[in-house]
């Protein structure tokens, strides 16, 4: 411990606060909050340290301290200063994820059911959120069923068809027809009712009372009624059969689970709504970390504005700002959110399904990691590089004979693809037809030198789709680049080399130095990584390419509209996806978008 440090540890406040630890070149290392500062800072200095802190203790030169009016005042700001300073120490734990939520539109005469990743329009019911969108549809497909409410988008019934005359929708038996006014208000708000119950747990009482109701029908000989009421209840069951009850109906809560390794460390949240298991989510966080500081960084992280935030959150330990945290959550989710740790009762058991499922997630992460260990050290060993590659990033570009040509960065890491490093390269300079030579070119030198070299870390590899041309380009790329010494490779597609020796060859992998391509075995998994990055690179720059492709194509329809500029179109692109779309929207719609009005609608209309 060097002097300067010792002189500060001597004059430490008792107040609440926030502590910055600083190496000698005086970069943040740590930030952390502490209710007495004196306590908390000398305990980093006292006893034997192990793990992260042993060695965050060895780079400590200097602490700045930070004195907080309050407990709260210390959360907040040590919140805040992570996010500005991203100290290397602390948890960088990202969770920008958006959360789908079934969304039902009570305010509106007819409500509507449909999926959303915004739980806040004002005056509609919530319930979720769901991890797995795919899962959510399915879902929501067979509530459509139970419950056949309409599926026109907005307020009004009657979006898909001319007003009066019921959609297909209804003709196929999938909706009501309140556009045809098939169905009166009180009997459609009975099936939006039952819809609600249901999704508050309480299905198997809506289910029985359907099949009571069926029977009666069928005593009375009303056939077709009774067959369609049939078809609504073997949705329900089916919805019924994918749910695990842990709770009661009323019981809305997060649970978080915990386990750790030397290596990695696991949380996993179990989201229960009306007493059932909706969804989970896992983090994973490399190296070790406490409990708490862990738990910490995803009460930060997780719960946002645009995150429903229940009544109860339940850890499995206690945590120190437990108070502060319930008032800031409660603040954020408009209602009182208590943080609890269960000692008896049904919360107990909750905690331990949680941390089961943190300890099988840790399993399950480790034979990863160890499996792409294994991968990595193949790759190394193959292609002559120095270590083995835990981060792979790879770039493919995609044009229309050199026309809105998109470039795209996928990255994978320690056996992950990871989609929030993901970048996508609208391509500025015009290209000749053909020449993926320059549109690489700009790629590279904006992954490396602009924003995203600020974003990103350095891989350990970088692979070009192409062969011995690109990756030649490449190289002579990179030499004026930062990354000098960036390893490199090119996988290219088997096409060539089937033509000289038939169909037993492989895709060919080329490297700097080597004028041959290197070729690795059929069945080889590090071969099998490398062709899913090119074909997950190929993906998402042609995926790019075909929205820019859409969205020009839609906006040369919309010239010459007289009165449609560049405003109007961009505000008709922002609603909707097609000209398909345009052309079904009522003209109300339309006429209700920011700067339209009834004439300017029909006349889109009358020119579609």
């Amino acid at each position: 411990m060097g002097d300067k440090l010792t002189s500060q540890l001597k004059y430490l406040p008792t107040n609440p606060g926030v502590y910055v630890y600083r190496d000698a070149g005086g970069q943040p290392l740590y930030v952390g909050k502490a209710k007495n500062l004196r306590r908390r800072v000398r305990q980093y200095f006292t006893g034997r340290q192990v793990g992260r802190t042993a060695l965050l203790v060895t780079h400590i030169d200097s602490v700045e301290i930070i004195v907080a009016g309050s407990e709260r005042e210390a959360l907040l700001m040590e919140s805040n200063l992570i996010k500005t300073c991203r100290p290397r120490f602390n948890i960088e734990l990202k969770d920008d994820k958006s959360y789908p939520y079934f969304r039902i539109t009570v305010q509106e005469d007819y409500p509507r059911l449909e999926i959303t990743r915004r739980p806040h329009r004002e005056g509609s019911l919530y319930f979720g959120p769901f991890t797995d969108v795919g899962s959510a549809r399915e879902t929501m497909n067979y509530l459509h069923r139970a419950f056949p409410l309409r599926r026109c988008k907005g307020p009004e019934p009657g979006g898909r068809s001319r007003s009066g005359r019921p959609c297909l929708d209804f003709q196929m038996s999938r909706c009501t027809g309140p556009c045809g006014k098939e169905i009166g208000s009180e009997d459609y708000r009975k099936i939006v009712d039952g819809l609600v119950d249901f999704l508050k747990g309480k299905g198997k009482k809506i289910a029985r009372s359907m099949e009571s109701e069926m029977n009666r029908l069928s005593s009375q000989q009303r056939y077709e009624e009774a067959a369609r009421l049939r078809d609504r209840i073997q949705a329900i069951y089916s919805v019924l059969e994918g749910q695990h009850a842990v709770g009661d109906p009323g019981d809305n809560l997060d649970v978080l689970g915990y386990g750790a390794s030397n290596i990695i460390t696991v949380m996993v949240c179990l989201f229960i709504r009306s007493g059932l298991i909706v969804g989970r989510r896992e983090m994973v966080l490399s190296g070790q970390f406490g409990a708490e500081e862990s738990f910490e960084a995803f009460i930060s992280t997780h719960y946002r504005k645009d995150v429903h935030i229940p009544p109860r959150v339940l850890f499995p330990i206690g945590l120190e700002f437990a108070m502060e945290h319930q008032e800031v959550l409660s603040q954020i989710a408009g209602h009182k959110v208590r943080i609890q740790k269960p000692f008896r009762g049904k919360g107990v058991g909750l905690i331990q399904l949680a941390n089961e499922n943190a300890r099988q997630a840790l399993k399950s992460n480790e034979a990863k990691r160890s499996e792409a260990a294994d991968i990595t050290s193949e790759i190394a060993h193959s292609l002559g590089l120095p270590v083995p590659p835990r981060r792979i990033e790879c770039v493919d570009v995609s044009h229309t004979s050199g026309q809105l040509a998109y470039g795209s960065l996928v990255v994978w890491e320690n056996g992950d693809l990871v989609k929030r490093d993901y970048r996508l390269f609208s391509i500025k300079g015009s290209l000749t037809p053909g020449d993926d030579y320059a549109a690489l070119e700009e790629v590279l030198t904006r992954r490396f030198s602009g924003s995203a070299s600020e974003q990103l870390k350095v891989p350990d590899l970088l692979l070009v789709d192409g062969g011995k041309g690109q990756l030649s380009r490449v190289e002579r790329i990179v030499q004026d680049l930062p990354v000098r010494d960036l390893p490199l490779a090119a996988i290219s597609k088997a096409k060539a080399a089937k033509k000289r020796e038939g169909s037993r060859a492989v895709d060919e992998i080329y490297i700097p130095g080597r004028s041959n391509p290197k070729r690795l075995a059929q069945h080889s998994k590090a071969l099998h990584l490398l062709q899913m990055l090119r074909d997950e690179a190929h993906r998402f720059a042609v995926n790019g390419h075909r929205k820019k492709r859409t969205r020009v194509d839609l906006l040369s329809t919309l010239d010459g509209i007289n009165g449609v500029g560049p405003k109007r179109r961009r505000a008709l692109l922002t609603r909707f996806r097609s000209i398909e779309e345009i052309k079904a929207a009522p003209i109300d719609d339309l006429a209700s978008l920011k700067g339209f009005n009834r004439k300017i609608a029909a006349r889109i209309k009358e020119a579609l």
